[in-house]
C-alpha cells in the first residue's frame, strides 16, 4: 500500500491501522510492531512515539488512546523511518506526499473531497473529516521541498 492511500484510508475509516480514540496499550502494541520512546507525564498523559507516528493515551489505570498523528514531516530528513515503517506495517512513503497526490486516494477509498472541512491555519491549511475527526494539514507557506515538506505537501495527519 502507498503512503498516500494510507492516507486516504485514514481519512475515511478514522483508523490508524485499526487504532482509534479508545483503543488500550494492548491495541497499539498489536497494531504497531515498532519501537517507542515512553513519556508518561505527571499529568496522566502518556505518549508513545514511534518515530513516524506519536499515540496519546490517558486514563487510569487502564490508559486508552485520546489521539495521535502521522508525521510526515519527518520523512525527508529521515530514510530510515520510511523503511521501518514499510518492514513493520507494508505501507511505503515516499519522503513528500503532496497534496495533489492525495487528492485521486481520497476519491479511490470513497470519500468526497467536497465533504471535508478545509481552514486556514497560519501558512498550513487543514482538511478534516467532520465524520471520523482525522484531520490532514497541507504546508500553504511558499517554502519548497527541501529537508521539511513545501508548498503543497502535507505535514501531518491528526487522529481524534
Amino acid at each position: 500500500m502507498t503512503g498516500s492511500e494510507f492516507i486516504a484510508t485514514l481519512l475515511a475509516a478514522g483508523g490508524l491501522r485499526g487504532l482509534r480514540p479508545g483503543s488500550t496499550l494492548a491495541e497499539a502494541d498489536l497494531a504497531l510492531p515498532l519501537d517507542f520512546i515512553e513519556d508518561d507525564s505527571p499529568g496522566g498523559t502518556l505518549r508513545r512515539d514511534y518515530g513516524l507516528v506519536e499515540l496519546y493515551f490517558s486514563g487510569e489505570p487502564d490508559r486508552v488512546l485520546t489521539g495521535g498523528s502521522l508525521e510526515l514531516h519527518r520523512l525527508p530528513g529521515d530514510p530510515a523511518l520510511a523503511a521501518e515503517w514499510s518492514s513493520a506495517t507494508g505501507v511505503d512513503f515516499a519522503p513528500y506526499t503532496a497534496w495533489s497526490e492525495l487528492k485521486g486516494a481520497i476519491a479511490t477509498a470513497g470519500l468526497d473531497e467536497a465533504a471535508l472541512e478545509c481552514t486556514t491555519q497560519g501558512d498550513y491549511v487543514e482538511y478534516r473529516n467532520p465524520d471520523t475527526k482525522v484531520s490532514v494539514l497541507v504546508v500553504d507557506g511558499e517554502d519548497e521541498r527541501d529537508d521539511w515538506p513545501g508548498h503543497g505537501d502535507v505535514w501531518s495527519v491528526s487522529v481524534g
